[in-house]
């Protein structure tokens, strides 16, 4: 078990096809540090790019750390630059979407633990979250 993930040593996916498509990184989940309490992982997402409105049954916490977005939570949008988090209850729809000039650096922490299973079988498919309604 691990008690130290650094970026670029966690276990990397690609959500969505090569042209539009972007990485996930999972940093912390079960299998590999034992917590039964969260899924802990990282994203880049550059000038322009996103994470389609969806929903699943976490709560999440989104920190962004470099660059500026726009997080949609429940239909009402939250321009955010760096150091701020966002609480996503669940089932609750969500996008994320870089509107700086610059790359967007994020932090997501989902509780229970378990949605690393669901990135690893859109990236299975070659896809990325499934569109919800806002």
């Amino acid at each position: 078990m691990r008690n130290v993930t650094r970026r670029g040593d966690g276990e990397v996916l690609w959500l969505g096809d090569s042209e539009g498509g972007r990485p996930v990184e999972i940093l912390v989940e079960p299998g590999t540090t034992g917590t039964r309490t969260f899924t802990m992982g990282a994203q880049n997402l550059p000038a322009g790019g996103q994470v389609p409105t969806h929903r699943h049954p976490y709560e999440e916490i989104l920190f962004v750390y470099r660059g500026r977005a726009r997080i949609t939570v429940d239909g009402v949008p939250h321009e955010v630059g760096p150091e701020t988090a966002v609480f996503v209850p669940r089932d609750v729809s969500h996008s994320i979407e870089n509107v700086g000039d610059a790359e967007l650096r994020l932090t997501f922490t989902l509780s229970p633990p378990g949605y690393e299973n669901t990135f690893r079988a859109l990236a299975r498919a070659g896809t990325d979250h499934p569109a919800a309604a806002a």
